[in-house]
């Protein structure tokens, strides 16, 4: 049996290291990024334990007695130094985020850790923001603080005060995009996971995905898919209300095709080829997204009238359809 001195030997940190590297970690805007994006963001071994629940905020508020009991960690001390490794490892590469900054010579030689992954993703910094997912109370802060792209998005993030707090889904889409986790950029952004770039079939996907459970199924119900009983109770918008919700989505689908002008292009070649529209849009993985977003664009294709509103809508207080309006 190993003495305490000896296993401490064998390891390679030790408790003191531990509640250092946790504290400090407490304060980063990484905290509820995964571990298996970070490790692999620091070029570190892969964290083993797999799951979304797998962040350094699941494990940052054990002390080192609890976080050699925790399952998966118990008897693997190999695990705690790669955990620990991966914490410290992000905090030096998370420099434009901590207080390792004493010089304005230091300041300008930041890692632009946002810029390069929107570069390797080859995510366009002009796309606005009005094409995410991003909820609207995050979309009003961005708008009172002028960011209105994702590049700016990424510029207000690496230069924001340490002092600024953010939480939400600001902070989740920060954290993925640090992190350069790609499945959590995709609940934000029009982007593919596995591919490069953002696409118009995406930024409908994200669309159809705000709305409500009386607008989805109201509209699905219309577009022939067949409902259960629980679903067709909330399929309670009348005529005119869907016409109006109509009118809102192909207007703000006919907004994104002119920024995803390639997409559509490429969109139609295929549709010219044979492939119907729905089939364009099975990369969503998502049937009820699927034929809205597919119904939605159709109806532009085909409207050689559709003309984009250069009408700049009015901002809404609240209420029915309030998500969709003034988000341009």
């Amino acid at each position: 049996m190993n003495t305490m001195s000896e296993e401490t030997a064998a390891r390679k940190y030790d408790k003191k290291a531990w509640d250092e590297t946790r504290l400090a970690f407490s304060n980063s805007l990484m905290v509820d990024t995964r571990l298996l994006s970070l490790s692999q963001n620091v070029e570190l071994p892969d964290w083993p334990i797999k799951g979304e629940s797998e962040t350094p905020s699941k494990y940052i508020d054990f002390t080192w007695e609890e976080i050699n009991e925790i399952p998966g960690l118990a008897d693997r001390p190999e695990r705690i130094d790669l955990l620990i490794s991966i914490l410290k490892e992000t905090m030096a590469f998370d420099d434009p985020f901590g207080d390792m900054v004493d010089t304005v010579e230091n300041a300008t030689e930041k890692d632009d850790t946002l810029g390069r992954t929107l570069q390797e993703l080859e995510i366009p910094q002009d796309c606005p923001l009005a094409y995410s997912a991003l909820s609207p109370d995050t979309l009003d802060f961005c708008q009172a603080e002028g960011i209105k792209t994702i590049g700016e998005f990424a510029g207000f993030s690496q230069n924001m005060a340490q002092n600024i707090v953010v939480g939400g889904d600001f902070k989740s889409l920060l954290n993925a995009l640090m992190g350069r986790d790609e499945e959590g950029i995709a609940r934000y952004l029009p982007f593919r996971p596995h591919h490069k770039g953002l696409h118009l079939v995406e930024a409908i996907g994200l669309l159809v995905g705000q709305l409500s459970d009386a607008e989805r199924y109201s509209l699905l119900k219309r577009y022939g898919k067949k409902l259960n009983d629980a679903q067709t109770a909330k399929a309670r918008l009348s005529r005119e209300q869907i016409a109006k919700l109509e009118e809102i989505l192909e207007r703000r689908v006919s907004d994104m095709t002119d920024f995803f002008k390639a997409d559509l292009v490429d969109i139609r070649k295929r549709m010219n080829s044979g492939t119907t529209l729905q089939r364009c849009f099975v990369v969503l993985d998502n049937e009820e997204r699927e034929l809205i977003g597919a119904t939605i664009l159709g109806r532009i294709l085909k409207s050689s009238s559709a003309v984009k509103s250069e009408v700049e809508p009015a901002k809404s207080s609240g209420g029915f359809f309030s998500r969709l309006f003034g988000r341009r």
